[in-house]
């Protein structure tokens, strides 16, 4: 039984998994939108929204933390940059739903 599980699996082994939620958020930090299922922009919320935490602070101890979870220098100057001060004081990541896509089969949301 799972009781108390707030990790989604996405159907991927834990390496593919940390690597489709890096390269996610590197997307999103990049771009500030983009298109992707319901169950992967779930998990994309769990796992960006303590690194947007720690941003709000610009430190080099929080600057390796994230980079551990980022490992692109560009992101890293992005969201302790620009991103930083515009959410200083709101919350952040939210979810707008999309139609079905027919190549997906799932319900679309754009971040």
């Amino acid at each position: 039984m799972r009781h108390g599980v707030k990790l989604n699996r996405l159907s991927r082994k834990s390496a593919h998994r940390k690597s489709l939620m890096s390269n996610l958020a590197m997307e999103l930090i990049s771009h500030k939108r983009i298109t992707t299922t319901l169950a992967k922009a779930k998990a994309l919320r769990v796992y960006v929204e303590p690194l947007l935490t720690r941003a709000k602070e610009d430190n080099t101890h929080n600057r390796r933390i994230v980079f551990s979870y980022l490992q692109d220098k560009e992101s890293i100057k992005e969201l302790f940059g620009v991103i930083s001060e515009k959410i200083a004081n709101r919350p952040v990541v939210t979810l707008v739903s999309l139609n079905w896509v027919n190549v997906w089969a799932t319900p679309q949301k754009l971040r």
